[in-house]
């Protein structure tokens, strides 16, 4: 009878032994399960912050580039202007310069009208400045360069593109 009883406790013990195998088999596969799936989730969330890094980061790098290029657009268009102004200036008193002048009270005198006191604001001036009243109009070299470049708007944006 005892060897019944430890027959019986063996193949008990070889049941519950396979069971626990099994058990413990599925376990591990349910956990590998687990860890790839957390592994996949990371791996995509990580594809998703890098993704999301770099399209700021191209933003960013595309914001300072277009601020780049408009200070020296900008920069440019400063040098042109005040070497033209300049120029302007420097010519007041050629032959060429002296009629751009005469033309310019002309053109103050009819903005303000012709009872309108017109001066040059200097001898070798392009400036010229009427006033009647509470009315006055100044033309100089600064109003003139901002109007031709104004004037030039579409073949300055030529230009840069």
């Amino acid at each position: 009878m005892t060897d019944a009883l430890l027959d019986t406790a063996r193949a008990s013990a070889r049941m519950t032994f396979s069971d626990a195998e099994g058990d413990a088999r599925a376990e591990l596969a349910s956990a590998r399960a687990k860890a790839e799936h957390l592994l996949d989730e990371a791996r995509a969330e990580g594809v998703e912050a890098a993704t999301t890094t770099a399209a700021a980061q191209l933003a960013a790098a595309r914001r300072e580039a277009r601020e780049m290029i408009l200070g020296a657009r900008r920069r440019a268009y400063d040098a042109v202007r005040s070497g033209a102004i300049e120029q302007l200036a420097r010519d007041a008193s050629t032959p060429e310069g002296r009629r751009l002048a005469h033309r310019l009270v002309v053109l103050v005198r009819d903005r303000v009208g012709p009872s309108a006191s017109v001066r040059r604001s200097g001898p070798d001036t392009v400036t010229a400045v009427a006033q009647d009243a509470n009315r006055r109009a100044v033309l100089g070299p600064d109003a003139l360069v901002d109007h031709a470049l104004m004037c030039l708007a579409d073949e300055i944006e030529a230009v840069w593109t």
